[in-house]
């Protein structure tokens, strides 16, 4: 109702289907307001594999340090599945 789950792009919602990263940082953002973000993503080795519709997110995860990277080269893995560990660290962060 309020538009910060709005499910895929073919209209199916999948609620058992393992979360993103960059799913989570979108439920986030909008949940936040979806706020402008200025972090450049460029940085992380696979900034390209962030999907079009969490660009903005990601941008203000990382800007507001909820999701940093991760592994020995810093990767954001944005559509790697999300471990429960990894959102307790990032709800951890946007509460700090």
């Amino acid at each position: 109702e309020q538009g910060i789950m709005t499910g895929y792009e073919d209209g199916t919602f999948g609620p058992a289907d393992p979360v993103t990263r960059e799913q989570l940082a979108t439920v986030l953002w909008r949940a936040a307001g979806s706020p402008e973000a200025d972090a450049d993503l460029s940085a992380f080795p696979d900034a390209a594999d962030v999907s079009a519709f969490a660009s903005g997110a990601m941008a203000w995860a990382v800007e507001t340090g909820a999701i940093s990277g991760q592994g020995s080269d810093g990767a954001l893995d944005p559509v790697g599945d999300l471990e429960r560990s990894q959102c307790a660290m990032v709800f951890y962060r946007l509460d700090g």
